[in-house]
C-alpha cells in the first residue's frame, strides 16, 4: 500500500499531482484546455484552480513556496496542451513557441 504523506505541504502536492493527471489524459487523447489571451488572466485562472484544490483547512497553512510549486505543476500542464490547439488559438494565446 502506498505511504500517505503526512504533511500539509506533501499532502497538497499530492493531491495537485492526482488532479492534474485529467490534464494529461486530454492531452494524451489530443485535446487541450483553452486558456485566457491575456497573461494576467491566465495567471488568476491558475492561481485560483491552485487555491480551490486546497482544503480551507489547508489554506492557512500552505507556504508560499507551495503553492508556487503547484502553480508550475498545473501551468506545465496546461502550457504542454497547447501546441494541440488550432494555430489561431496559439496565435491569440500569444504562444510563441515552436512545437
Amino acid at each position: 500500500m502506498p505511504e500517505v504523506p503526512s504533511d500539509v505541504q506533501s499532502v497538497f502536492l499530492d493531491r495537485i499531482e492526482r488532479r492534474v493527471k485529467i490534464l494529461k489524459t486530454l492531452l494524451d487523447a489530443g485535446l487541450g484546455v483553452y486558456q485566457a489571451t491575456e497573461e494576467l488572466q491566465r495567471k488568476r485562472a491558475i492561481e485560483q484552480v491552485v487555491r480551490m484544490t486546497a482544503r480551507s483547512s489547508e489554506l492557512p497553512q500552505l507556504r508560499p513556496e507551495t503553492l508556487a510549486k503547484a502553480y508550475e505543476i498545473v501551468a506545465g500542464h496546461l502550457d504542454a496542451m497547447q501546441k494541440v490547439l488550432p494555430h489561431d488559438v496559439q496565435y491569440r494565446n500569444r504562444v510563441r513557441k515552436s512545437w
